[in-house]
């Protein structure tokens, strides 16, 4: 996830609410990890709603839910 602002004249559909987006305004683009061919646009506030509602999970927000590994320390 991360901010976007072009001066391209072109328009995209928001991931979530469906509402037009044009590249000029102030928004943000969402890609799977490792796959930015599959980035989509979105308005900031709408994944601002998403992300408060539990439904768009940042990487920190998802490393917070993996089990901890123990580190083990060996002597020599």
């Amino acid at each position: 996830m991360r901010r976007a602002h072009s001066n391209r004249p072109a328009t995209y559909r928001c991931l979530f609410c469906g509402g037009l987006l044009h590249a000029m305004s102030e928004h943000m683009v969402i890609a799977p990890e490792g796959d930015v061919e599959e980035r989509r646009h979105a308005h900031t506030h709408c994944i601002a709603t998403e992300h408060q509602a539990g439904r768009l999970l940042t990487y920190d927000d998802w490393r917070k839910t993996q089990p901890r590994q123990r580190r083990r320390w060996f002597r020599r």
